[in-house]
């Protein structure tokens, strides 16, 4: 069961619960009130079933729920505040659909921005939050691209306020900077505005404290993510077509070095490579992706883009 699920299953045996307790506490003369209390925790008994049965949605959902000063209890959000966080959740949404579809460039406008739409559709209890969903005019048969999106974004976020850093080195090291700055506008609001955050999609339920909040605005902020192409001397040691993945002997300190292998390449190539190109001089052009932390490279990713004669150059 996805926690959006869990979650709606959970607000309905709340209200289970307090109907129980209702009808617990009548006396032999209140039929009607019983009657329609009766009916009522039938209703709830038949949602909980049906909860328990259905299947994962397709689409794309995500449940957050802010507390600390711009909340007033489960009344109300400061109107400033929210419109600022939920924008900036969907920002981080948009862009991290775009790294992974078309491609996210260093500035201007976000590519296929329209198809990252969420929609407010409801508010939820628990504290004070915000239902966003995708919606279609008709279900998706297969799961969408933007949950897809919305469970990295998800993912990413978490992993900024976990106490554990090499869990934080990872994750970063699959986005990019656009995507790592929209984050740090976002937890910076959340730190400036002294809110704590929870948020639920698909199988994450993650709560941020004050200090988590305050780990991942520190990390965020005195983080930076370098994208360079770079050409290196060396020789092919082989290619995994399938898991697209490669390693190459250089002739620096950094001796072996593996990593991916572009999407461009197709697999027909990727064959001819390892035919022609193991234990050969050659020039490999790389894209190298360097997380900087405080301005020292903590982590290093390679993706291999071609290779060229070793007196190509």
């Amino acid at each position: 069961m996805t926690g959006l699920r869990k979650l709606e299953r959970d607000f309905v045996r709340a209200d289970l619960a307090a109907v129980r307790g209702l009808i617990a506490q009548l006396g032999d003369e209140d039929v009607m009130a019983r009657l329609g209390l009766e009916e009522r925790r039938d209703e709830l008994q038949k949602t909980i079933t049906q909860l328990d049965r259905a299947g994962e949605e397709p689409v794309a959902s995500a449940a957050l729920f802010f507390g600390g000063r711009p909340v007033s209890g489960s009344r109300g959000i400061e109107s400033e505040f929210a419109g600022s966080a939920v924008t900036k959740f969907q920002d981080i949404v948009a862009k991290v659909l775009a790294h992974e579809s078309v491609g996210l460039g260093q500035r201007g406008v976000v590519p296929n921005k329209g198809a990252s739409t969420l929609h407010i559709t409801n508010i939820v209890r628990g504290s004070f939050g915000f239902l966003l969903e995708e919606v279609h005019s008709q279900p998706p048969l297969t799961e969408t691209s933007l949950k897809k999106a919305v469970g990295d974004a998800t993912r990413l976020l978490e992993a900024l306020g976990e106490r554990d850093e090499e869990q934080f080195r990872t994750a970063v090291e699959a986005i990019d900077d656009r995507i790592l700055g929209t984050a740090r506008e976002f937890f910076v609001l959340m730190r400036q505005s002294g809110a704590t955050l929870r948020i639920v999609a698909g199988e994450a339920d993650r709560s941020f404290g004050s200090e988590a909040v305050a780990r991942a605005a520190e990390r965020a902020t005195s983080t930076t993510v370098e994208d360079a192409e770079e050409t290196m001397s060396g020789q092919l040691a082989g290619i995994l077509p399938d898991a697209r993945q490669f390693e190459f002997r250089t002739g620096r300190d950094q001796g072996t070095i593996r990593g991916k292998v572009s999407r461009s390449l197709a697999a027909d190539q990727l064959k001819r490579f390892n035919h022609d190109w193991v234990n050969v001089d050659a020039l490999a052009r790389m894209n190298v992706k360097r997380v900087r932390r405080s301005g020292a490279v903590v982590r290093e990713a390679f993706t291999l883009l071609a290779l060229d004669k070793e007196d190509a150059a």
